[in-house]
């Protein structure tokens, strides 16, 4: 994977931010254990940069999508709890349980499939997933996740039965019908099972929205860490939270169009006067979704509107005046007094936020700051 580290364009995460927002979550929601979502690179920040901030900054273990995010993590030699919160191929038990790595499990069919393969291997951790209503993974029947605990509890050379999990579909929104139905469902499936040592549904919006509601002791976020409030500011202003991105680049070629000129592929832009514009060493090829066209991006604290369409590796701006090339210009973060985030990029798009920030190409690159 090539990293573009010889142009002016790069991502810079802060530390402090994300400390920031991991004590709010802690405070917020009384908890005890964060498992905090790297999955997809981090949410588009990168697995690595984030799971070292993240870890410094407050959370007690990192949750994934796919083993070999969990394998990369410990090849870098991070010793941290790591949750897969997927579904995971039953061959791969031994490799989990080598690296001491908590996996989901949804039946008793797997569990059956998997303890073959962990003869000569150290016990699994295995986190019991239960379907409330996200209708994804997880046992549908109270009668099968009793049969799971039961399995779990006389194969313990094969097995640990470390966690007990749901997933909620609908926590972060004003209407909360469907997140009850799920609360009901919760305790219809668990209450009298016997619990493992960690016991967690909350999400980002349940931890910050619904903890006296559910058991919050241990927690699975990640949206509100990355600053980007789950109900988007519908429930509850976004400015508890720092931003922890800065996306910047610089002005490569500034030049006077005369009026009638159309700018980039199918001149979607004409100029309607005579106008100074700029190209930005930046485009969809970094992530950017092309939905940006009209988006207003940040220079010396003044807004300058992207015109045309995005290309994959620049964009045009229309500029105040002849600006020097070099001169910065900030995508995300605040200039000049004005800030730019992820949601602001959303609702401009339609796209949700966290949709938006795990576009972010591999070649941009990634710098951990303060």
């Amino acid at each position: 994977m090539v990293v573009a580290a010889h142009r002016p364009t790069r991502l810079l995460i802060s530390r402090k931010a994300i400390a920031h927002n991991l004590t709010v979550v802690r405070q917020t929601s009384g908890c005890r254990f964060i498992f905090m979502a790297v999955k997809d690179n981090g949410y588009g920040f990168g697995l690595l940069p984030v799971s070292q901030a993240v870890l410094a900054g407050g959370a007690n273990g990192l949750a994934v999508a796919v083993l070999d995010e969990a394998l990369t993590l410990r090849s870098a030699g991070i010793t941290a709890p790591i949750l897969i919160m997927s579904w995971l191929d039953a061959a791969y038990a031994g490799v989990c349980a080598d690296q001491q790595v908590m996996v989901t499990v949804s039946s008793l069919a797997w569990l059956k499939e998997a303890l073959p393969y962990l003869d000569g291997h150290p016990p699994l951790l295995v986190s019991l997933a239960v379907d409330t209503g996200m209708g994804r993974i997880g046992c549908r029947e109270r009668a099968e996740a009793e049969a799971c605990v039961a399995f779990l509890q006389a194969h313990p050379t094969g097995f640990v039965y470390q966690g007990l999990m749901t997933h909620f579909a609908d926590s972060d929104t004003v209407e909360t019908d469907y997140f009850e139905r799920q609360v009901t469902r919760w305790h219809v499936m668990t209450d009298g099972l016997v619990k493992p040592p960690m016991v967690h549904v909350a999400n980002s919006g349940a931890a910050m929205y619904h903890a006296a509601e559910v058991p919050t002791d241990v927690i699975r976020i990640g949206t509100v860490v990355y600053g980007m409030e789950p109900s988007e500011g519908t429930i509850r202003p976004d400015d508890y939270l720092d931003q922890i991105e800065r996306l910047e680049s610089e002005l490569i070629m500034v030049k006077k169009l005369p009026a009638g000129e159309g700018v980039s592929y199918g001149h979607t832009y004409v100029t309607p006067t005579d106008e100074w514009v700029g190209t930005v060493a930046i485009g969809y090829g970094d992530g950017l979704s092309r939905r940006l066209k009209g988006f207003s991006l940040l220079i010396h604290g003044e807004k300058c509107p992207i015109i045309g369409n995005l290309t994959m590796d620049a964009l045009v701006v229309k500029l105040p005046g002849p600006l020097p090339v070099h001169t910065k210009v900030t995508l995300l973060g605040e200039d000049g007094g004005q800030r730019l985030t992820l949601t602001d990029m959303a609702h401009h798009t339609g796209i949700a936020p966290w949709e938006l920030s795990i576009r972010f190409a591999e070649r941009l690159p990634r710098v951990l700051v303060d």
